[in-house]
């Protein structure tokens, strides 16, 4: 029997790292440039995953010169400090390993700027384990999760396909709505991951084809058999 699922896309913040400190301290940091006392730190969890930008816009209403200041406040702290507050959430190498080890294919798709997350990925020692790492360069303006995995499938059809379409054979594995969003858009398969910092009404609601409470069934569902 031939298992579900043989190419593996994964977010990263909330799915393989717990980014939150550092995301978080990057937007203290930034906001407190304004004037705005930041301190619901638990509350601020939701602003880990989803583009930067659009945070600053939705969240705290920033736009025009204001918005580019607080994106380089942010960037000043996120990049110097931030990135390296990046542990690895509790069986994650050990799911990466096994996924490895049984022939899958795996990749990185993230909204956070390529150059970053590859780096990030180096430094907690897991970057080997990825195909490819998809995401958005500093001057690329479209970062929707859609967008970012259909250019994934792409790099699967050419260069692990032998150009046959990837889509019944592949799932996203992530923590948030937009995660399963761009899943259903891109017509894939999802595993909504309860141990991030997205909750089970949340990946639901979005439509996510399995739900995961840790690693290691995120593990379970790729390896059932079909």
């Amino acid at each position: 029997m031939q298992s579900r699922y043989e190419y593996i896309i994964f977010d990263l913040d909330g799915t393989l790292i717990a980014s939150a400190e550092g995301v978080i301290d990057a937007f203290v940091y930034a906001l407190s440039h304004f004037g705005i006392e930041a301190t619901d730190r638990e509350s601020m969890k939701k602003l880990v995953g989803p583009v930067i930008k659009e945070s600053f816009q939705k969240v705290y209403h920033f736009d025009g010169d204001d918005l580019d200041r607080a994106l380089r406040y942010y960037h000043e702290s996120y990049e110097t400090e931030g990135v390296y507050k990046v542990p690895l959430f509790e069986g994650v190498e050990d799911m990466l390993r096994i996924l490895q080890d049984a022939g899958k294919t795996l990749l990185v798709v993230t909204a956070k700027q390529q150059e970053i997350a590859e780096s990030v990925l180096r430094y907690v020692g897991i970057d080997w384990y990825f195909r490819a790492v998809v995401g958005p360069s500093r001057s690329e303006s479209r970062t929707d999760k859609s967008v970012l995995i259909n250019k994934a499938l792409r790099y699967l059809e050419e260069h692990e396909c032998g150009g046959a379409p990837a889509l019944m054979r592949t799932v996203m594995v992530g923590d948030r709505y937009f995660d399963i969003e761009g899943a259903v858009e891109d017509g894939i398969d999802s595993i909504g991951v309860l141990y991030g910092y997205g909750d089970r009404q949340e990946l639901t609601d979005a439509g996510s084809t399995w739900l995961a409470e840790s690693p290691e069934e995120v593990i379970r569902i790729i390896n059932s058999e079909i």
